[in-house]
């Protein structure tokens, strides 16, 4: 099979061998199977609400639950350099880093609120890009499950238009991109549009 096409500054679908379903042929189709995988997930952590502590085997969990129809991976850190993303040898350490941060943050040991601190989650994981794909959803997830834990409402998101080639996806990557270099307020500002006006 061959890989799917992607768009820009997404992680390539470049080695499909992993994939579970064997009638998907197209990107669209893998699209719609791994929303179905994803919203069983949704059900599991944003429907009853329960105190998470977001710990390393946490975040793969969570991962696997995601994707575990989608993808044999599911849940495992990826193994090989990408693209984008930190090398992959250092991926255990970093994720651990966040997990000690997220733990700090939530002993109130921060001047960041709770808002401020998803959006670091989020960005964090987006940048470590710890498996070999569904980095951007999953890092939204775990920002969701955090907001979701504390009481706090949650994003909206607009899951086409943010997977797609679109102006949408263009303001993420770029909020992304200056959250890179410590500018968090683009980031911010795109998520909260995302969050119910009510």
């Amino acid at each position: 099979m061959m890989p799917f096409d992607t768009p820009e500054n997404a992680t390539p679908v470049e080695d499909v061998s992993g994939l579970i379903p064997t009638h998907i042929t197209t990107k669209e189709q893998l699209n719609e199977w791994e929303v179905n995988n994803i919203l069983k997930a949704a059900e599991r952590y944003l429907t009853k609400r329960v105190q998470r502590i977001i710990t390393v085997d946490f975040i793969k969990k969570v991962h696997k639950d995601m994707f575990d129809d989608s993808w044999e991976w599911a849940g495992q850190f990826r193994k090989r350099d990408l693209s984008i993303g930190i090398d992959w040898h250092k991926i255990q350490i970093e994720v651990k880093k966040l997990a000690d941060d997220i733990e700090f943050w939530r002993k109130g040991k921060s001047d960041l609120n709770i808002f401020e601190q998803s959006v670091r989650m989020h960005h964090r994981l987006v940048k470590i890009h710890p498996f070999l794909n569904g980095n951007g959803r999953h890092a939204r997830m775990i920002a969701d499950i955090f907001l979701f834990s504390c009481g706090h409402k949650m994003p909206i998101w607009p899951s086409h238009e943010i997977i797609s080639s679109t102006d949408i996806r263009k303001r993420y990557i770029s909020a992304l991109n200056k959250a890179d270099k410590n500018d968090y307020r683009p980031l911010e500002k795109f998520t909260k549009e995302m969050l119910p006006k009510i």
